[in-house]
């Protein structure tokens, strides 16, 4: 029963299938298996090269002036030694009592600029978000008719309440449901009680299925439980 699951965590998930007993593979099937399996294993590696490359050079661009002034030329690396440094130094105030109060003098400066505040404080609360524990964040997963009746998206539930309407009382849940790749961002939504779907996925597994577009994701059995299982969620 456990077999599969464990030989496709010790692949990474790659395409390598167990040697069939008294099967024997030939020369070209040898070479196109581990040709495929290599692109498969590179792909991840070169698009993340070439993202901290991306942003190690635009850092050092940032940082140049510097350079140039303390140096008389640009040094390789300048730039992300400081933003390094700066991200220290930002940690360092925020677990201080003093420097709480500069950040928070500073965040009161954002607030009253017009574009900037929106920006700063929608980024704010998503990061603070994920930064909380998850369990108090996002209490589940759920399934969420988006964007049509029939079409079914992952979706974290936020809160419930009850909404006061003309038949009387009916219970609502506010659920995130987040964007691939980058699930920072996504839309906030409410729906009826009734009308989500409960699955057995944890919240983890969920944001991994929603980075990698469904590449990696769970069993039908686990997206979609029987309705017994379904009907004894909370």
């Amino acid at each position: 029963m456990n077999e599969t699951p464990k030989f496709l965590s010790e692949t990474w998930g790659l395409p390598i299938r167990r040697p069939e007993p008294g099967k024997k593979t030939t020369f070209f099937g040898f070479l196109r298996a581990r040709f495929v399996t290599g692109l498969l294993v590179a792909f991840p590696l070169v698009v993340t090269m070439f993202f901290g490359r991306f942003l190690f050079d635009l850092i050092d661009r940032w940082a140049d002036p510097i350079s140039q002034q303390l140096f008389n030329r640009p040094v390789p690396g300048f730039g992300a030694a400081i933003f390094v440094l700066g991200i220290f130094l930002l940690g360092v105030l925020a677990h201080n009592v003093l420097g709480r109060r500069v950040l928070h003098w500073g965040e009161k400066i954002f607030a009253r600029i017009p574009v900037l505040r929106a920006v700063y404080t929608g980024t704010r609360e998503v990061t603070r978000a994920f930064a909380s524990n998850r369990s108090k964040s996002f209490r589940r997963v759920v399934l969420v008719p988006f964007p049509a009746a029939d079409v079914w998206g992952v979706a974290f539930v936020t809160g419930e309440f009850d909404e006061h309407t003309p038949e009387g009382k009916r219970r609502v849940v506010t659920v995130f449901m987040p964007t691939t790749p980058n699930p920072t961002t996504g839309f906030f939504l409410v729906y009826p009680a009734n009308a989500v779907k409960a699955t057995d996925l944890s919240v983890e597994e969920a944001l991994r299925m929603v980075i990698s577009g469904g590449l990696v994701t769970a069993t039908q059995s686990r997206l979609f439980p029987a309705p017994a299982a379904r009907d004894a969620a909370p």
